[in-house]
């Protein structure tokens, strides 16, 4: 088997909270990219897929044999599920998805990477997310604190990078204090 040619993919958006561009680059052995590998490295493989509506949602799966004339062939199985939102590429999404699963599992992808790059963009602006709303939740937790010894408190069992985000907000609510006590 040789390496799975890799593609970098670098995804731009703006933060909907801050309003701020943010970008972010992977590098990615696309399930294309696995096919023709696995069919190169297995003439006499088979890959068989199918799928299921239940209520909203599709699940496919797709079956991966190296050898299919030999019983003891390497063998795997992807999964992938998704709201059938009437897309008109939601089946071939899923079903890219559970082959390029099933091929990372059985060796073909860039480091054993399972997810597809889809997955991967969406993981990471989901955790994009949630770092804006911790650091959000943090800035209205400052501006909670009545007492300088509050806001002592809520700083020391702070992370040294959240300290880094909310700085000017802590530093802007300790002179708001400090002035109300003098």
């Amino acid at each position: 088997m040789k390496k799975t040619k890799l593609t970098t993919i670098e995804k731009k958006w703006k933060d909907k909270k801050t309003g701020e561009m943010r970008s972010m680059t992977i590098e990615y052995a696309k399930v294309n990219d696995r096919l023709l590998e696995f069919r190169t490295d297995c003439p006499k493989g088979s890959i068989v897929t199918s799928f299921q509506l239940v209520t909203d949602r599709i699940i496919f799966k797709s079956h991966i044999v190296k050898d299919r004339g030999d019983t003891t062939s390497a063998e795997a199985t992807g999964h992938a599920t998704g709201k059938d939102d009437g897309s008109e590429k939601v089946f071939e999404k899923l079903e890219t998805i559970a082959t390029g699963r099933a091929l990372a599992l059985l060796g073909y992808g860039a480091k054993g990477e399972i997810a597809s790059s889809e997955e991967m963009e969406e993981f990471l602006a989901d955790k994009e997310t949630k770092r804006v709303e911790e650091i959000m939740e943090v800035t209205e937790a400052i501006g909670n604190c009545a007492t300088l010894e509050d806001l002592k408190t809520l700083w020391s069992g702070l992370t040294g990078e959240m300290k880094t985000q909310v700085k000017q907000t802590q530093e802007a609510k300790k002179l708001q204090l400090q002035n109300e006590t003098n």
